[in-house]
């Protein structure tokens, strides 16, 4: 009876925190930036816990939005569709990277899914955050999340269609996100009837314990 009810995912997220750190040319600065971040099925996750991203430049009052999902991998521009995550004003920190924590509110994604990532400054002037120009298809990309290239924000005001210089668009397309992203993976547990979703190597290993349990020589 035990086997019926079994656990279907671990009751911890894995110890060490991962850190996705992209690249850093500061191609520009400005007040946001606006990207996609995708969280992969090729492991036998049950999902990750987004706990903090961190960014450097002139920063000022920041704040962190989050959309849902993303509709057929597009990300709604506007505000309705986005919850805020964290608000707090920081001093400017343009070596190094400032990291801000909404570990009280994480973002939770499931194996294939794909949320969009906005962080803002209401600072005035042009040197809030850094960001570079697209280079690659990926900006970041690990075992358990890719970084998608997004777009940046000209505008003082989050989610403003209006940029500081007063005409014109306020979003910037083919941007890449600077800085890092801090998560936790939550691994699914083997059973019986998610067997096909494990690799072919942990399936092999999964029958030959099974055939050691019924021998009677085995331990």
């Amino acid at each position: 009876m035990a086997s019926l009810t079994r656990a279907t995912k671990a009751n911890y997220v894995i110890h060490d925190r991962i850190e996705a750190e992209t690249t850093d040319r500061e191609d520009h600065t400005f007040c946001g930036i606006m990207f996609p971040v995708r969280c992969k099925d090729t492991l036998p996750i049950d999902h990750v816990v987004i706990n903090s991203v961190a960014v450097r430049g002139a920063l000022g009052p920041l704040t962190v939005w989050v959309t849902k999902e993303a509709v057929n991998g597009e990300i709604s521009m506007s505000k309705k569709h986005w919850t805020k995550v964290y608000e707090k004003t920081h001093k400017a920190s343009f070596a190094s990277y400032k990291e801000l924590e909404f570990a009280s509110t994480p973002v939770i994604m499931r194996p294939g899914q794909v949320k969009g990532m906005y962080i803002h400054s209401t600072l005035r002037g042009d040197e809030a955050i850094v960001y570079d120009n697209k280079q690659k298809q990926k900006t970041h990309d690990d075992s358990f999340i890719t970084i998608l290239p997004g777009r940046a924000h000209v505008s003082e005001r989050a989610f403003g269609s209006v940029p500081i210089w007063g005409w014109g668009s306020a979003w910037r397309d083919n941007r890449e996100f600077v800085g890092q992203i801090k998560y936790g993976a939550v691994y699914r547990l083997w059973n019986p009837s998610s067997n096909l979703s494990f690799g072919g190597n942990f399936r092999s290993a999964a029958r030959i314990l099974f055939l050691c349990q019924r021998r009677v020589e085995s331990p």
